[in-house]
């Protein structure tokens, strides 16, 4: 029972030898480790399932779902054991509200991520039963897409129908034909001269068209109206004379069609069921054609079919899961509301620890620690002084040293620079001297020029005045 203690304890994020001493704090913090464990233990078990609706196999999910449950206990463990234990009374103060704020949305957060696999493992018959309805509906939206292709052959099985009932009119005409030929001949007949009513009437109607455009004509000469009007009522007059002339010839192929039956019942009834007989022929051969055309398709159409079905029939991942139990919980109130009252549990789950971190007053636990932690703060800061007098006093020093190595330095170079002063004095005397040597000869050498070249101009004199004289 000790060991299932210290462990709680640890799980709780206390110190376990300060703990130990303090016997009213055992069981506030096995309360916090045990739902720290357990909601680890739900995730574990959460993760795996998730894991096992995506990828289906027992091994990776066993090992993901341990791994996922050391996570969240090892969150859970750092955002309990980070809360301070607040003012240390019962009432949660606006101030703690805000210290505590980014660990409980982190727990909120945790709460939805543990508890949403747990829902579809509770609702996992309900929401079979929607994913296979989604199964179907994949399918038939995938089998939409091809609507160019369904529509091309919707259009040859229309002509085919088509095709089919004008086989079946022929059919019975050339049945009436061979079984009353007489009464055949007179429907024909009478349909003809129906046709030759309808355009007669049709070219009445044209040739008033034609009177009216032509009086138009000769009215707009006669006035002498614009070429613009006179050219545009000619070609009303045109239009319309054109078409009744067309309507004309049709009225005549009619009544050339009615006298010939009149004339040749026989070589018409032949020629009709010759005309029927090629009609037959050529609708056949279509439909012929067609049915390849139809049963190509066809075929081709269920092979993508069986295809989209393949594919559909794996839809059955978490995030199918998780779209059926939207469209669930939107059709059914009962299990919205389990859903949302579950996923609050496992969010009061989350944040207990924490509130209830903040709502414990303070104990002889927190005593020992406020003080173990002013003691190491107390005793941190006192090391960072020592360490602050040493670089002081070591700086001290070296500034000393360094302040007799440069007077030394300054007495030795005072010394050199007065040799060197002495030396200069030296030199520069002997340089005046001999200067003054120097000068002086350069002087003395000078005069005697001087006295030498007036005694020879004194002594050339005479004897120039003897010569010229």
């Amino acid at each position: 029972m000790k060991r299932i203690n210290r462990f709680f304890w640890w799980c709780a994020g206390a110190n376990i030898e300060v703990l130990e001493k303090c016997p009213t704090d055992h069981a506030k913090y096995f309360g916090v480790g045990g739902t720290i464990v357990f909601t680890a233990l739900m995730a574990s078990f959460a993760g795996g399932y998730a894991f096992f609706t995506a990828f289906k196999s027992v091994i990776p999910s066993l090992f993901f779902g341990a791994f996922w449950g050391l996570l969240i206990f090892n969150l859970d463990r750092y955002i309990v054991s980070t809360i301070g234990k607040g003012d240390g009374t019962q009432k949660i103060t606006v101030e703690e509200w805000k210290l505590a704020a980014p660990r409980l949305l982190m727990a909120i957060l945790l709460g939805f991520v543990i508890s949403t696999p747990l829902e579809l493992k509770i609702f996992e018959t309900e929401i079979q039963t929607v994913v296979e309805r989604l199964k179907i509906d994949k399918a038939v939206e995938l089998q939409n897409r091809d609507t160019t292709f369904v529509s091309n052959l919707n259009t040859l099985k229309e002509r085919r129908t088509s095709i089919d009932n004008d086989i079946n009119k022929l059919t019975y005409d050339k049945t009436s034909l061979s079984e009353n030929a007489g009464k055949f001949f007179e429907n024909s007949i009478a349909e003809q001269k129906v046709d030759l009513k309808n355009k007669q009437s049709v070219l009445e109607v044209w040739q008033r068209k034609v009177n009216s455009s032509y009086s138009s004509y000769v009215q707009a000469k006669n006035d002498s109206l614009s070429n613009s009007i006179i050219s545009k009522r000619l070609g009303v007059l045109r239009a319309n004379q054109s078409e009744r002339n067309k309507i004309r010839k049709e009225v005549q192929s009619i009544q050339d069609n009615i006298e010939d039956l009149n004339n040749n019942k026989g070589n018409a009834i032949i020629d009709e069921k010759n005309r029927i007989n090629d009609l037959l022929a050529s609708k056949q051969q279509e439909k012929t054609n067609l049915n390849e055309q139809i049963a190509s398709k066809q075929k081709t159409l269920d092979k993508k079919n069986i295809g989209y079905e393949n594919k559909t029939e794996n839809y059955d991942g978490f995030a199918a899961h998780l779209e059926a139990m939207s469209i669930l919980t939107s059709e059914k109130s009962a299990v919205f509301w389990a859903k949302w009252l579950i996923t609050l549990l496992f969010i009061f789950i989350e944040v207990a620890p924490v509130l209830f971190k903040l709502m414990a007053e303070s104990g002889p636990y927190d005593d020992m620690m406020d003080r173990l932690k002013h003691e190491s703060f107390v005793n941190e800061q006192q090391k960072i002084s020592d360490i602050n007098d040493n670089i002081n006093t070591s700086i001290k020093i070296s500034t000393e040293k360094n302040q007799n190595k440069l007077d030394a330095e300054i007495a030795g170079n005072k010394a050199l620079l007065n040799k060197i002063a002495l030396a200069q004095a030296e030199i520069a005397e002997i340089a005046v001297e001999k200067w003054k040597e120097e000068e002086l000869t350069k002087l003395n050498n000078g005069v005697n020029h001087i006295i030498n070249s007036n005694g020879q101009e004194k002594s050339e004199t005479p004897k120039k005045s003897e010569s010229n004289g």
